[in-house]
């Protein structure tokens, strides 16, 4: 996607850090529920992006940052300094240690084929210690596929961004197309307009516990949050 790459340094007007504040809140429940004692835990975030989600876990957990865009580890590291960041692809990734709890926010939609899902599972199980916890917060699964269009943005100090975002109707197998349109104002008052896309996957709830057991986890367990499926499971 060109948000990845040639457009990276657009991301924090499209999706402020800010508007992550109540997601974070609602993983940081799942992760640690109220009462439970005990010291910082160590989260492993794959497809951390531009650490927007993290800038609001890191307050609570030791954060290791994990992305495949150089460019959003970019942005990343300058709001989240005191998080340690690296590339790697989390469908092979193998650090060669262990956390209390890997967090898969919404990087898990790009994958698209069960053996993709598959295949992050099983790094997340390899980076959990036994009874750590995995969290993973698809956008949609086949069950609470909801196609439409979303519009919004905002403005900084020198220039702005609007978007428009078109889900399609229809999943075709495990995959659903997503269109974007984005409004870019220049600091020299400049606008341009960008196309882009990205075909995401949407999974039945049963091959989300099914590729789960696969990977090495326990009994599955499904939150619904603001109208998503979040799958949690214990590392067995």
């Amino acid at each position: 996607m060109k948000l990845y790459d040639d457009l990276a340094e657009w991301w924090p007007l499209m999706s402020p850090p800010e508007e992550y504040a109540d997601d974070a809140e609602r993983i940081a429940r799942l992760l640690r529920p109220e009462g439970a004692a005990g010291g910082r835990m160590s989260i492993l975030e794959l497809g951390s992006g531009g650490g927007h989600l993290a800038s609001h876990l890191k307050r609570r957990f030791d954060m290791t940052l994990v992305d495949l865009s150089p460019r959003m580890l970019d942005l990343s590291r300058r709001l989240n300094p005191q998080c340690r960041h690296l590339c790697g692809d989390m469908r092979s990734l193998r650090l060669g240690e262990t956390f209390d709890a890997v967090l898969v926010f919404d990087a898990i939609s790009h994958m698209v084929e069960e053996h993709d899902l598959l295949a992050t599972l099983r790094t997340a199980r390899a980076h959990l210690r036994a009874g750590g916890l995995g969290v993973f917060c698809p956008d949609f699964t086949a069950e609470c596929f909801v196609p439409g269009t979303t519009v919004g943005g905002t403005d900084g100090a020198d220039r702005g961004m609007r978007y428009l975002e078109w889900v399609r109707p229809g999943i075709a197998g495990t995959a659903y197309r997503a269109d974007l349109v984005y409004v870019l104002r220049h600091p020299d008052g400049e606008v341009r307009i960008e196309h882009d896309g990205m075909t995401l996957g949407a999974f039945s709830r049963t091959a989300w516990v099914r590729a789960l057991a696969q990977a090495g986890f326990g009994q599955a367990a499904v939150e619904r949050q603001s109208g998503r499926d979040v799958f949690l499971a214990e590392a067995v």
